[in-house]
């Protein structure tokens, strides 16, 4: 059957506006430019380490996960978290104030999800990326707040978990599996309000991860971390 030559040109610049879309969806989000600090990851070693980062030990006997700086080919970088049935991630010290910039902002993406992972379930509280603001609460404690991308767990559920009665960690599902693996997403976060909402009170420093984790179900993750930034809040 012919198809109409109206129609079939509508069909034609229905296609080329879809691409466009498409492509304007997936266009790098840029540093806002009035950030106190910021990491795009362009910076690394010979390794592919990001500089300024360390490595954030594992589990005994779990393997650690593998964070790398990669390119893409126009010449952009990210951080790319890849998970193998492992823990761990990389650790720095920002120099922020987060009085006067609380908010963060980032961008990142999903490659692929993990085995039904869910943050609630102990047995399953895997995540193929999460970001961990975390500080010292006297001599021993420790307390954080980590904003992950999860699987399972919906999106806006927020839990607790204490280890070892020491470190306390304080959720929150910033995604779930209802964002299509191999989208970007720009997320904004008030980090100060976050902290004194939870523990009363906001640090004057604090540590920040990147952390990937798969190894309660087993699963191998992917994920990409464009940017990160603290910028004032609107």
């Amino acid at each position: 059957m012919k198809i109409p030559i109206f129609f079939k040109y509508t069909i034609i610049l229905l296609m080329i506006c879809r691409s466009v879309l498409a492509a304007a969806a997936d266009e790098p989000a840029k540093l806002s430019g009035n950030s106190s600090w910021s990491e795009d990851f362009a910076r690394q070693t010979r390794d592919g380490m990001p500089l300024a980062w360390k490595e954030e030990g594992s589990k005994i006997g779990v393997p650690e996960t593998r964070c790398q700086t990669i390119k893409y080919p126009d010449g952009t970088t990210a951080l790319q978290v890849k998970c193998d049935k492992s823990t761990g991630g990389i650790i720095t010290a920002p120099k922020v104030d987060l009085n006067k910039t609380p908010v963060m902002r980032w961008r990142w993406r999903l490659i692929n999800y993990p085995d039904r992972a869910d943050g609630r379930n102990p047995k399953r509280d895997d995540q193929p990326i999460g970001l961990y603001l975390g500080f010292n609460d006297g001599l021993i404690k420790k307390k954080s707040i980590a904003y992950r991308w999860e699987d399972l767990t919906p999106q806006g559920f927020e839990g607790t978990t204490v280890y070892a009665g020491i470190l306390s960690v304080h959720f929150i599902a910033m995604r779930d599996n209802k964002t299509k693996a191999g989208e970007w997403v720009t997320e904004t976060r008030n980090v100060a309000e976050d902290f004194k909402r939870v523990y009363k009170k906001i640090p004057k420093r604090f540590a920040l991860s990147v952390i990937g984790n798969s190894q309660y179900t087993r699963s191998n993750t992917v994920a990409e971390l464009d940017f990160i930034e603290f910028i004032p809040a609107k």
